[in-house]
């Protein structure tokens, strides 16, 4: 199975996409036409076989985490959102080409694929996760289940459980341990000051949690004793990080079956008429094009 981080796409396309791309009135089809062509490049290079899934972050997905801690994403208010524009017809051009895609309302992106890889591993069947977002490194937990980043360099493109550690020097399982201490400025998560990459992987050595890290003698010196004094908030943002794998999702997500070869960008955006738009903010017309959307709404 192919789990696809689909804001994380989008974003890519959207900003990362070698040239701009308008429909002949001027409308930037960039989100896109780019999150279709990278989503077909990465099945035919690196999924061929495979069933794909693209799980989008809910419109409330990240209210329980701020009301957590008020300051996590605080740094994305004055962020660009253009891509979003974009979002409505991905989800509607994921629908016309049959790939299935799910949106939980109250939930990140990042829980929905830690939940849909938590169902795939009790059926025993291999998980690529397709994203560029460190914090999916915590699922690396079973040999079945690998990273693909298709904007890293290609000896790291495909990242498994021992390639975190060789890389960064932890396990999978201590990730929201790790990055608790080293920070995450992209969720405006502050980490300990003076504890580096390196730093944090000798202090968890041995496979420490953060709590036995905390309750062991390794704490010595201005950065232990820097750690210790950030105690609590530590453990916040080691909760932030760590993923929901307990979603109520759909049972009929999935089929089990792979998803047919992708079309061209091009043609699909043909098919959806949107070569001679003049805006994206006219909604998709749903009754003109046949959907098969699984979406789920307030548990």
């Amino acid at each position: 199975m192919l789990l696809v981080d689909g804001h994380h796409l989008l974003y890519s396309a959207w900003f990362g996409f070698p040239a701009r791309i308008t429909s002949r009135n001027g409308a930037d089809l960039t989100g896109v036409f780019g999150t279709l062509a990278l989503l077909r490049k990465a099945c035919r290079e690196h999924a061929p076989e495979h069933e794909v899934l693209v799980a989008f972050d809910g419109e409330h997905g990240s209210v329980a985490r701020a009301e957590a801690d008020p300051d996590y994403k605080a740094n994305r208010a004055d962020a660009d959102h253009s891509p979003i524009a974009s979002l409505p017809w991905v989800k509607t051009a994921l629908d016309a080409i049959g790939v299935r895609w799910i949106e939980h309302d109250t939930a990140e992106g990042d829980d929905t694929i830690a939940t849909l890889t938590t169902r795939a591993l009790a059926e025993a069947r291999p998980v690529r996760i397709m994203s560029g977002d460190r914090d999916l490194l915590q699922l690396c937990t079973d040999p079945s289940v690998s990273i693909l980043n298709r904007g890293a360099p290609p000896e790291r493109r495909v990242q498994t459980g021992p390639d975190v550690h060789a890389r960064f020097g932890v396990h999978p399982e201590q990730w929201p341990c790790f990055r608790a201490l080293t920070g995450d400025p992209a969720d405006n998560i502050p980490g300990v000051r003076g504890v580096g990459a390196v730093t944090a992987a000798r202090l968890l050595s041995g496979g420490l949690t953060l709590d036995r890290l905390l309750a062991s003698d390794r704490l010595v010196g201005a950065v232990g004793a820097r750690v210790a004094a950030h105690a609590e908030h530590l453990r916040r943002w080691r909760d932030l990080i760590r993923l929901d794998h307990r979603l109520d999702l759909p049972d009929d997500l999935t089929t089990g079956h792979p998803t047919p070869q992708l079309a061209p960008a091009a043609a699909i955006l043909d098919h959806l008429a949107l070569w001679d738009t003049t805006t994206l903010n006219t909604p998709p017309d749903k009754d003109r094009i046949a959907c098969r959307r699984r979406s789920t709404g307030h548990p």
